[in-house]
Parts: C-alpha cells; structure tokens; sequence
C-alpha cells in the first residue's frame, strides 16, 4: 500500500497553534504532548480531552493517547506523522473547523461529564455532544471518534452494557450456590446518581436495565432478592453519589431497611434476635468503584467480617447454576406451614450472626480501588482494556487514510477480579506491582 507520508518532496509543517477566542481574538498556543513534527501527506491529530478525571482510573487520558499512538506506529504509521493534544471542548471544535483536506483526526469527545459519570472511568460511550458532532459533519478533514453517530464511530460500552457485565460477574461468582427460594440470596442494588442531573438519572436507568436483563429471571423466580426493594419501582434503588458523604448516608439507610425487611422474616423464632446483628448480605452490585469503596468503608465500621475469599458457597458436587435454571423452585416461604418457617428463620439467623462480607461489585479500574480487588474485599471491577481499543482506533485510520471505507469494531468491557487481575493489569504494564498493592 502506497501511503500519502511515503511520498518525497513535501515540506515539513510546524505544528500549528489553536486560536482561543478570549478578548479581541488574541492567539494562545497549545502545547502538543507529544513534539513530533506534523508532515503535510496526512498527518494524523489525536485530540484527547484536557480535563482531568478526579477518580483517577487507570485509564487516563494521557494513557490513552500513547495507546492510540503507540498502535498507529505499530501498524507503521511513521512517528513524525503523529502528535497528541489535550485539547478542551472549544479548541477540539475549532481545530476541526480549520482541518485541511487530507488530515485525519482522532477526536475524542473533550466535554468534561458529570462527576458521577466520571466515577466510571473515561471509556464508556460518550454523551452526546451537538456542537462536536456539527465540528464533525463540516470538518474537511478524515476523522475517527468515539461519538455515538457519527459517520466514523469506535463504539464504546454503554452504562446498560457495564450493567449487563456487573450482573453477569455476579451470576458467574454465585454459579455454584444452592439458590431456592425459601432463603433467596440477598442482592443489594446500588444505582448511583448524581440527583441535580437530568443525565445521570438516565445513566442509572440504562445501568439498571442492564443489570436487569441478567437478573430478571432469578428475581422472578424468587431465587434472587434484594433485602431492602420491594421489586417494583426501580427508582427506589437510586443512591446520591455525588460525594463521599452522600454514599454513605444512602448506604447505611439501606442497610437499615435490609435489616426491617429481614427481621420478619425472623418473626417465627421464640426468641427475638438480638437488635445488635446485622442484615445477611450476599452481594452488592455497587455501581462503580467509587461507591463500591465508601460501601466497604461502612461494611467495616458495621462489623462485617472476612473478604469475598471466605465466602461459603455450600456446595455440592452436583450442584451448578445451570441445574438451578432448569429445576422448579421449592415453594415460596408464606406457603409452609409454621415448622417450616421456623427452620428458615434458623438458617437465616445463622447466616445473620456470621456477618460475612458480601460479593461486592464496581466498575472503573480506580487507583485507589486497586487494592481491594487485590486483598478480595472488592470481588471485581470493570474496564476497557485500553490496548484494545486503540488497535480498533488505529485500524479505522489506516482505512481513512489508504481510501477504504472504515467499518469500526466495537470495543467490549472486560471484568477484572483475582483470577485475572496480573495478566490484565501488570503483565500488560498498565500498573505495577506496587500501585497494585501487590
């Protein structure tokens, strides 16, 4: 393949400058992170966003623009061909509007999301951004985005997929568990939100409803239940996560209805529990790692004991999820008789006086959750491996450049807990030994 940087007699560009409109139309350089010279036989820009996230995931901007650059020179894109930009909302914008015909741009949406939506990482599918997607449609330039679309799109995992793969990461732990519906397994359903934002409630319902495509089945058969829902309004499982306080507070409350709800359940035994145990919590799907971290914080100062390590699954040889999804369930609890009840009551009391610690689920790959998923007290986490998603990127701008018409691949998210934790995070180099805890 004949490419267009091949070609002799080009003269060599210097990097050019982006115009901020402040004042009278005075120019302000933006420095590229990387000092490559920018040749004129389409060159490539990978405009990523300059904000900060204040999670800092493991995913960082940064990372990622070396990432995309780095898989660029690996399918032999010359280096001096390349450069990386942070760049904000209005300098992105601009930058597409004054492109010549033959760039090719990587435009990474650059609008800072709201601070729960950042709780995520910064992988996941955009939101929807009018002004970039107009830069875009009139740009003269070739250019590979991530914008939900657009002609020239690398999907990203949605809130409604990192539902999906929570719930599917939970099911995967509980595989082997006796599930009935006599002791349903207790699930706490966290939705984070942040309450000022019209988006937010939307990401929680798409989060939601991913979860819900996996779980739907056993809540209904009553093998599954959430101790403190009644099941009906989904609404009812939003916590405020828009700090650290506020997460804490939702949490405790919800412990307390677990604990309501629970002790009916208690009703039949001849002597009334002590007010001092805590509810039995199996798991909890916890949204992201930011909430998943408040939440162990509270588990701790509760009393609850042990790490996901301990947890007793009761197994026996032929027991497996798949049997489970085929056998009628026992009958529910308000069909036995009093006998019955009182047994249940029993193993459900003795459940309550272990307090183990629960199958706690986030999402985000944190640096400060990190830790966690290493000593188990978060079973998993979640994430876009980076390396990934910059060979889809990468390969969509070969195409853009050698003239073929880029059909993206979308990129999945990947759960991350203690059985592949090395291989994806420190055999890849992505954290060491040591930011791992490790």
């Amino acid at each position: 393949m004949a490419h267009g940087w091949l070609k002799k007699g080009g003269s060599v560009l210097v990097a050019s400058c982006v115009l901020a409109l402040a004042g009278c139309g005075q120019a302000k350089a933006v420095k590229p992170l990387s000092a490559h010279s920018i040749k004129p036989d389409r060159p490539v820009s990978i405009l990523i966003p300059s904000w900060q996230n204040q999670f800092s995931p493991v995913n960082s901007w940064q990372n990622i623009g070396k990432a995309i650059e780095g898989a660029l020179e690996k399918d032999g894109m010359p280096q001096q061909s390349l450069s990386v930009k942070a760049v904000n909302s209005q300098q992105e914008e601009e930058d597409l509007e004054k492109a010549k015909k033959g760039e090719i741009f990587v435009a990474l949406p650059a609008s800072e999301p709201g601070v729960v939506k950042q709780e995520f990482g910064n992988l996941l599918s955009p939101d929807s951004d009018p002004a970039l997607a107009s830069s875009l449609s009139s740009t003269r330039a070739s250019f590979v985005t991530t914008l939900p679309g657009a002609k020239v799109s690398v999907p990203l995992p949605t809130m409604y997929e990192v539902g999906q793969l929570e719930a599917s990461s939970l099911l995967q732990k509980i595989k082997n568990y006796r599930l009935t519906s006599v002791t349903p397994f207790p699930l706490l359903i966290l939705l984070s939100y942040d309450p000022s934002s019209a988006s937010s409630l939307q990401d929680a319902h798409e989060l939601f409803e991913g979860m819900w495509s996996e779980l739907s089945g056993y809540f209904e058969k009553g093998l599954i239940s959430d101790p403190a829902w009644n099941g009906q309004n989904w609404q009812d499982l939003l916590i405020d996560a828009s700090s650290k306080a506020s997460v804490e507070a939702a949490f405790k409350k919800v412990i307390s209805e677990a604990k309501t709800k629970e002790n009916e359940a208690l009703s039949p035994l001849k002597e009334a529990p002590s007010r001092s145990l805590l509810p039995n919590i199996g798991a909890i799907l916890a949204s992201n790692d930011f909430v998943a971290s408040q939440v162990g914080g509270v588990l701790k100062d509760m009393g609850y004991q042990g790490t996901v390590a301990d947890a007793d699954t009761s197994l026996s040889e032929e027991s497996s999820q798949e049997s489970v999804a085929k056998q009628e369930p026992p009958a529910p609890a308000s069909d036995m008789g009093e006998k019955a009840k009182e047994e249940v009551a029993k193993a459900l009391l003795k459940e309550r006086k272990a307090q183990s610690w629960p199958i706690l689920i986030g999402f985000g790959v944190l640096s400060t959750s990190l830790s966690s998923v290493v000593n188990a007290r978060e079973w998993s986490t979640g994430m876009v491996d980076r390396s990934d998603f910059a060979s889809a990127v990468a390969a969509s701008c070969m195409k853009e450049e050698s003239g073929e018409k880029p059909a993206p691949k979308a990129v999945a998210a990947t759960a991350v807990d203690e059985n592949n934790f090395k291989r994806l995070l420190v055999e890849t180099g992505m954290v060491s030994p040591t930011q791992a805890g490790l």
